[in-house]
C-alpha cells in the first residue's frame, strides 16, 4: 500500500472515527494549510478543527465503511460512508466520495461529495457542520 493511501486511512480511522476530539492528531495528519471543500462550502484548518470538535459534542459513536479507494501519486479517491450515532441516538448514514491531495506526508487538500443515505434530513450538512 502506497504512503499516501496508508495517511488517508489511518486520518479517517483516528480522527473520524475517534470519538475524543484531538487537535494533537490532527495537527499529525493535516498540513496547517490544510483547505477543504465539502458540497460547496469551504473550510479551512481552523475551520475543520471547529467542524470535528463539533462533531465530537453531537455524537457518541462515528462508523465508517470504506467501499473503495485509489491512489494515484499524492491523490487519493475514496468511496466511503460514515454511519453516525448522535448523542440523543438518532441514527444518520452518509455516503461520501472524496479526493484527498497529499504533500510530504500530510493531507492539505479535499474536496467531498456527500449524500444523506438514511437519517434526519436536517443531518445532510453533517460533512461539513461547525456550528
Amino acid at each position: 500500500m502506497n504512503i499516501e493511501k496508508h495517511c488517508v486511512i489511518a486520518a479517517l480511522k483516528d480522527i473520524v472515527c475517534s470519538v475524543e476530539h484531538d487537535e494533537d492528531a490532527i495537527a499529525r495528519y493535516f498540513a496547517p494549510g490544510y483547505h477543504q471543500e465539502v458540497d460547496g462550502k469551504e473550510l479551512d484548518y481552523a475551520g475543520f478543527i471547529q467542524h470535528m470538535a463539533l462533531l465530537k459534542k453531537l455524537t457518541q459513536r462515528i462508523e465508517l465503511s470504506l467501499l473503495a479507494i485509489a491512489a494515484e501519486g499524492n491523490t487519493v479517491f475514496t468511496h466511503h460512508q460514515v454511519t453516525v450515532e448522535k448523542k440523543d441516538g438518532a441514527r444518520t448514514m452518509i455516503e461520501v466520495l472524496a479526493r484527498f491531495t497529499l504533500l510530504n506526508g500530510q493531507i492539505v487538500q479535499c474536496q467531498e461529495l456527500t449524500h444523506l443515505i438514511s437519517g434526519d434530513h436536517g443531518d445532510r450538512d453533517l460533512g461539513s457542520r461547525r456550528e
